[in-house]
């Protein structure tokens, strides 16, 4: 999955310093929606200023990894599940998703139907970061993960929120928008 690992740029630089001057009011929703997590929100403004994105997207991922399994389910709770094109989807998700959106009706079934069988097993949602997957590699991906022990499950969890939240914290500094 990509990962921010490029040198600091003139224009990283310049939207890390637009993000490290905001208000931490008009950024606290931004970045709540952005995760599913004000507390995660709340820490990552708190660790301001980060003066390159490196170091913003370290941060974000510490905050992460510091907080209880319990605040991690809560975010993930916040993410539509992969191809919910009943429930209403933010941009951000739809965009992330939308391979899955294409799946054709078998691959469909099978990934709602694998969907509710991790919840039981696990307890929780499926979350995986979607962005480049095919729906095949989604499902690959959902029957992959079941197998696994609830504590490696859960470390995935954790891992596909951090690329979410890395992906979508790139696109607000580029854009200003989810």
């Amino acid at each position: 999955m990509p990962q921010t690992t490029a040198a600091p740029t003139a224009a990283d630089d310049h939207a890390v310093s637009v993000f490290d001057s905001a208000p931490a009011d008009d950024l606290l929703p931004v970045l709540t929606e952005l995760s599913g997590s004000a507390s995660w929100a709340h820490a990552v403004l708190e660790g301001r200023p980060y003066r390159s994105r490196e170091a913003l997207q370290a941060a974000a991922r510490r905050v992460l990894a510091g907080q209880s399994d319990a605040a991690v389910l809560a975010a993930v709770d916040a993410h539509p599940p992969i191809g919910a094109a009943a429930e209403p989807v933010g941009d951000a998700s739809a965009r992330e998703q939308s391979a899955a959106a294409t799946a054709d009706a078998e691959l469909a079934r099978r990934l709602a139907e694998g969907q509710r069988r991790h919840a039981e097993h696990f307890g929780h949602a499926f979350l995986v970061c979607a962005t480049g997957l095919s729906a095949r590699e989604i499902v690959a991906e959902l029957d992959r993960r079941i197998e696994l022990a609830p504590h490696e499950e859960l470390a995935c969890t954790r891992d596909h929120l951090a690329r979410i939240n890395a992906l979508r914290l790139d696109r607000f500094l580029d854009t200003g928008a989810l």
